[in-house]
């Protein structure tokens, strides 16, 4: 049955087509339920290793230590859970945007049915305030406006209207379509529906959310390699000490017990506590700037960020519309900051204080700009039609002359005057400039009202009036530091091409804008050139999105994309890093794993800033807790192939190594930026944690901590016995390590300078107290001394001890300096 449009369908024809194509929902996929995603989190090396450390805790009878590393797999799990989940949800928030309920003409009488139950060839009826219930075809419009920002990413609404149209246009460009889940802002009209539930536009966008895989951040890529060989290492010398003294003499019992002391020692079972106060810690600052991150990882990730793809609209620029120029009858363009002065520009001044409608951004630009018009009145007035493309009104001034107002399209406007030529030849040259135009024009009459048509000439004009949606001040000066970090930026936005590379000029980008329909189209390697050579993307898509995400990251590139509607949600969801604007729709904000509170490129590039420092302080952590574990491995392997007895006890490398990391190695989640870190280029993506220069000092330090620790224990053990030696050992290597942690703050920089030196990060000086304080008490508390078995120390024994120390501090400052002399 053909659908007759001003009588609907039939109740029977719409029941036939619902059993044919189904109710008008989007068909969301049934998702993982919580309890699998929450034991997927426990796929990992890392979290293997974990466990077996609080397994052999527990072994070893010390059933708090195993407590504390299991909660630690399990705070990790959640974070990993709530990430996941936090996905799930996002196809989700997609129903938000379908209406609840839809007006539908059939049989010809309107009713108010549930959404769900439109169907392809009903009628829509629309009206301001509603949100469409489904994709149509306009049968007929009146002055209707129809925000698609949520979906296009068009910043104004937009004007519709029925006509043919050609099938290729981008989604923006149709106006004779209005789209499910977009609002009417004004007017009204008919429609007759084209496409319902996963056929709309919307259901596109649900199917590509649905098969985009959450990308795995570079932290996490590179941990999970770390963790691998950290654990084949671990397996490999635990093997090896037990090997080793039973070949020494040990009995099977003696041996096993070595080898599960070595694994306490080397596994850094507190490496992911250390990651997460990092990381919180980051969260924290980009906070305080306006950046809230959803997701702990990916405050690193923007620190590994090498191409930003960025929307224009609220994020370059203002988001609302300035007058930036205007032009008086004779074709003079004059800065909107002079126009009061000029006095050829006086009527237009005037003029537009009587045609202000109100509601629109326009109006809103021009309510900055007008002064008092005289005396008089509005007598009638066509309101502004976007099948006419001008707005008339009927004014009476004082005195009783009467004029008639013309304000629209200049195309339009100027047509229906005489003298116009010297406005014609700004006109092309202003457009080109990406400018926004509106035209006025007057013409006296002894008219009483307006009735149909305006006439079509006689009308003398008053000028023109130019908008654009500003780049923001911080724009620029944010553009040029990522350029210099080594970072692309891209704009992409759905805006028109001139529009799109004024923008980009002014903020410091280049290149002419290629349109969004040929990314789509083209191989990736064309992709690829074309970015290399311009940096603006206009008439984008979601497809156009996801594209450039998909071909960038196929090449290496960590991506990081902004958006703010729901067509954002798919790219916001498959880049490395997704930003929501702090304005923009819930399902980009879902789908985000950072939201912009002020929507500001500038405030993510700060978020980039900080997301490099907490990658430095991840590396100082894994520089500062690595040597400790190798020092301890080192004595205990070096014991049995001595045939000694152990310088150190399980139940002493477990206090070593929580003491280490809750008192020293948490301070330097706390350290500042280095001065130099927006100078450097981005991190690759395949890049270690660890160059082959901090993997060599973690060595030196390891052996030298391990040659100190034991000569100390020797010497001490035929000096004072037994257990003050053990007592002199544990002090030895926890000072050693509150030493080198001052060594550590500066990776590459030297660290001999007082006022550097104890500056800079709040943390650090209640962390070496504490340290202090706790050995104090582990050497003279009785009960301490009891549990670890060890007797305290004298005065003499300290100065053995910060001699160490200090013999190790130089050591790593001499290698740092013989570091830097080479790589000058």
């Amino acid at each position: 049955m053909k659908t007759v449009p001003l009588t609907g369908l039939s109740e029977e024809e719409a029941r036939k087509r619902r059993e044919l194509y189904g109710p008008n929902r989007l068909p969301l996929a049934r998702g993982r339920s919580p309890l699998r995603i929450f034991l997927e989190q426990f796929r990992s090396l890392f979290i293997y290793a974990l466990l077996v450390a609080g397994g052999v805790s527990y072994f070893l009878g010390k059933l708090l230590d195993a407590v504390v590393i299991w909660a630690v797999v399990v705070i990790n799990a959640l974070i990993g859970f709530l990430q996941e989940l936090k996905a799930e949800r996002t196809l989700a928030g997609l129903q938000e945007y379908l209406s609840p309920r839809a007006t539908v003409i059939r049989e010809g009488v309107r009713r108010e049915i549930p959404a769900e139950e439109v169907v392809p060839g009903d009628v829509l009826v629309l009206r301001a305030g509603m949100k469409v219930p489904a994709d149509a075809r306009l049968l007929e419009a009146r002055n209707l406006t129809v925000d698609e920002s949520a979906l296009t990413g068009e910043s104004f609404p937009q004007e519709k209207s029925p006509g043919d149209l050609p099938e290729d246009l981008p989604l923006a460009e149709r106006r004779n379509m209005v789209f499910s889940g977009t609002l009417v802002v004004s007017g009204e009209g008919t429609a007759l529906v084209t496409a319902t539930g996963a056929q709309t536009e919307f259901g596109r966008l649900a199917h590509m959310m649905g098969e985009i895989r959450i990308p795995k951040t570079p932290l996490m890529q590179r941990l999970e390699v770390f963790t691998r060989w950290i654990s084949l290492a671990i397996l490999g010398l635990t093997g090896l000490t037990f090997g080793v003294g039973y070949w020494r003499g040990f009995g099977m019992e003696e041996s096993f017990m070595a080898a599960v002391a070595l694994a306490v020692s080397a596994i850094p079972e507190g490496l992911p506590v250390i990651l997460t106060v990092a990381l919180a810690m980051g969260v924290k600052r980009m906070a305080r700037q306006k950046a809230i991150i959803r997701y702990l990882p990916a405050v690193e990730t923007l620190g590994s960020t090498t191409i930003i793809f960025t929307d224009k609209t609220g994020t370059l620029t203002e988001n609302r519309l300035r007058v930036e120029v205007l032009v008086d009858p004779e074709g003079r363009v004059y800065p909107e900051a002079e126009a009061a002065k000029i006095p050829s520009l006086r009527p237009l001044l005037q003029a537009l204080a009587w045609v202000l409608e109100g509601g629109h951004p326009v109006d809103r630009a021009l309510e900055e700009l007008v002064i008092s018009p005289p005396g008089g009145r509005v007598l009638d007035r066509i309101p502004f039609d976007s099948s006419r493309k001008y707005a008339a009104f009927l004014v009476e001034e004082e005195g009783r002359q009467r004029r008639l107002l013309l304000k629209g399209a200049p195309e339009i406007v100027l047509d229906r005057c005489e003298g116009k030529e010297p406005l014609l030849e700004q006109l092309a040259d202003l457009a080109r400039q990406g400018l926004r135009l509106l035209a006025l024009a007057s013409m006296e009459t002894n008219a009483s009202g307006i009735s149909g048509d305006v006439p079509t000439k006689g009308f003398r004009p008053l000028g023109l009036v130019g908008f654009r949606d500003p780049p923001r001040k911080e724009a620029g000066p944010a553009v040029r530091t990522c350029l210099a970090a080594g970072i692309r930026v891209k704009m992409v936005t759905g805006d028109h091409p001139l529009t799109a590379e004024t923008i980009a000029r002014a903020v410091g980008l280049s290149g002419p804008a290629v349109p969004g329909r040929e990314i789509e189209e083209a191989s990736p390697e064309r992709i690829a050139r074309w970015l290399s050579e311009t940096d603006v993307v206009a008439r984008a898509t979601p497809r156009t999105k996801l594209k450039l995400i998909e071909v960038f990251k196929a090449r290496g590139e960590i991506v990081a994309m902004t958006g703010d509607g729901v067509n954002d949600a798919p790219a916001l969801k498959a880049a490395h890093i997704g930003v929501a604007m702090g304005s923009g729709t819930e399902v980009a904000k879902e789908a985000a794993d950072m939201v912009l509170l002020d929507d500001n490129f500038a405030t993510l590039v700060g978020a980039v800033k900080e997301g490099r420092t907490v990658f430095d302080n991840l590396r100082k952590t894994l520089l500062f807790i690595f040597p400790t574990n190798g020092g301890e491995g080192l004595i205990l392997l070096g014991s049995l192939l001595a045939a000694s007895v152990l310088p150190v006890l399980p139940l002493h490398i477990l206090w070593i190594n929580l003491v280490t990391t809750v008192a020293l190695a948490v301070t330097l989640a706390f350290e500042p930026a280095e001065k130099d870190l927006m100078s450097r280029p981005p991190r690759p993506g395949t890049a270690p944690l660890l160059d082959r220069g901090l993997l060599f000092q973690i060595g030196v330090v390891s052996v030298i901590m391990a040659l100190v620790a034991w000569g100390g224990f020797i010497l001490w053990k035929n000096y004072r016995g037994l257990a003050q030696a053990r007592a002199l050992t544990v002090n030895l290597l926890v000072f050693m390590e509150a030493f080198y942690l001052l060594n550590t703050r500066f990776l590459s920089a030297s660290a001999l300078s007082l006022r550097k030196l104890w500056t800079g990060n709040p943390a650090l000086v209640p962390g070496l107290l504490t340290v202090v304080v706790l050995q104090l008490l582990f050497t003279y508390l009785p009960p301490l001394r009891r549990i670890f078995g060890v007797e305290p120390l004298p005065v003499e024994a300290w100065g053995l001890i910060l001699a160490g120390g200090l013999l190790l501090f130089l050591a790593v400052e001499a290698k740092k300096f013989l570091r830097r002399v080479a790589g000058s």
